[in-house]
C-alpha cells in the first residue's frame, strides 16, 4: 500500500504548487507510485523531470545510488533541498543550519564595503541587517530540530555580524554582553524558540483534516504498543525541542496542544516566555538580585530563593545552597 502510517493515520503524499513528495514504506511501492504518476501526468501533457527527482531513504541505506523508474533514472540521496530547506535522512537540522550560516556569511561579506564600512548611522545598519541578513539566516527556522550546540552556532554568527557592524573585533577585548547592550539585539536562539512555538500553535488551531495537523496530533498521542525504539541514543526531534521550550512553563505537549487551540491564550503564553528570556538578557553583564514571587512559586517551598545573574548564566541559591528548580518567573527586588 502506498503511503506511510503514523499511528492510525496514513499519509500518501505532500504537495505544494508543482513540488510533490510521494511517501511509501517500501522502495518497490515508491517506484510503482512514480510510474503511475508519470502515466497520469502524460495524459495532461506534463512530463516529470527525472534529473530533479530524488529519493530519500529514512534511515539512510548503502544500497544502489540510482533507481530505474519508467524511462529515467532517479538518484537515491541522503539529503536534498525541498521548498528552500535541506531535508536530511537523519531528520536533524545540522546541515540546514550550517548551510544557512554560510549563505548569511556570504551576504555579510558582499555588503562589507557598500554598507558596513560606510559612515552611516548605526540604527540604519542594524535595520538593514535585520531586513537583509537575518531572513536569509532564519528561513524555515520554525521547523528546525536543532541542538543547543547549533543554537550556539547561530548566536556566535549573530555576534560576529554585530561586531562587524560596530567595527569592534574580538581583538579590542569588548565583551559579547557589551555588543548586545550597544545594539539592543536579542539572541537569535530566542527567535528560533518563539517561531517554533508559534508554528506549534498554528498547527494546533488548523483544520483536523490537514496533513500537518493529523501528523502532529498522531505524534503527541500515545505511541502504539507495537512500536519499538531502535537501539542507540534517541535522535533529537522537533517535538523534543518543543518539550524543551515548554519546560520553563511547566506543562507538557498534551497540555500545550490543548492551550494552543485558543489563540489569545497561546499568545499570552508566548509573551510570558519571551518576557522571561528578555528579562534575563537585559541584565546580562551585571549583578542583579532576583526573588521568586509567591504568584510564580506555588509549588516551591523555598520562596526566598536569590538569583545572581552574571554574564550569560544565572545561579540560584536557597538557604541550603541547593539549586531551586520549581520556578515559573522572576520579580526584581532591588
Amino acid at each position: 500500500m502506498t503511503g506511510v502510517t503514523l499511528g492510525k493515520d496514513v499519509f500518501i503524499y505532500l504537495d505544494f504548487a508543482d513540488d510533490v513528495s510521494l511517501l511509501a514504506e517500501m522502495l518497490e511501492v515508491l517506484v510503482l507510485a512514480l510510474t503511475i504518476m508519470q502515466e497520469e501526468a502524460s495524459t495532461f501533457g506534463l512530463q516529470i523531470n527525472w534529473s530533479k527527482t530524488k529519493i530519500l531513504q529514512v534511515p539512510s541505506s548503502t544500497s544502489s545510488s540510482t533507481v530505474q523508474v519508467a524511462d529515467g533514472h532517479v538518484k537515491v540521496v541522503d539529503a536534498f533541498v525541498y521548498l528552500g530547506c535541506m531535508i536530511h535522512s537523519s531528520g536533524g537540522g545540522r546541515g540546514e543550519v550550517l548551510h544557512r550560516i554560510g549563505l548569511a556569511r556570504s551576504c555579510m561579506n558582499m555588503l562589507d564595503r557598500r554598507i558596513w564600512k560606510l559612515s552611516i548611522k548605526l540604527e540604519t545598519k542594524l535595520r538593514l541587517y535585520q531586513t537583509y541578513i537575518v531572513p536569509v539566516l532564519m528561513y524555515g527556522c520554525e521547523t528546525w530540530a536543532i541542538t543547543k550546540y547549533l543554537l550556539s552556532c547561530l548566536d556566535a554568527f549573530d555576534t560576529w555580524a554585530l561586531r562587524k557592524i560596530l567595527r569592534k573585533p574580538y581583538t579590542r577585548h569588548v565583551s559579547n554582553a557589551e555588543v548586545r547592550k550597544t545594539t539592543g539585539c536579542s539572541l537569535l536562539s530566542h527567535l528560533v524558540t518563539n517561531r517554533r512555538l508559534w508554528l506549534f500553535g498554528h498547527i494546533a488551531r488548523n483544520s483536523p483534516r490537514k496533513d500537518h495537523h493529523r501528523a502532529l496530533a498522531a505524534c503527541i498521542r500515545q505511541v502504539p504498543p507495537d512500536w519499538k525504539r531502535p537501539a542507540g541514543r534517541p535522535s533529537h526531534t522537533w517535538l523534543r525541542a518543543i518539550e524543551a521550550d515548554l519546560g520553563p512553563l511547566n506543562f507538557g505537549l498534551a497540555t500545550a496542544w490543548r492551550k494552543a487551540t485558543t489563540r489569545d491564550e497561546w499568545r499570552h503564553i508566548l509573551d510570558t516566555a519571551t518576557l522571561q528570556r528578555s528579562t534575563l538578557l537585559s541584565f546580562t553583564g551585571c549583578m542583579v538580585r532576583y526573588e521568586l514571587s509567591e504568584l510564580f512559586c506555588r509549588s516551591c517551598s523555598t520562596c526566598q530563593t536569590t538569583y545572581e545573574v552574571r554574564d550569560n548564566s544565572y545561579v540560584a541559591f536557597n538557604a541550603k545552597k541547593q539549586l531551586c528548580r520549581n520556578y515559573y518567573g522572576y520579580k526584581i527586588v532591588n
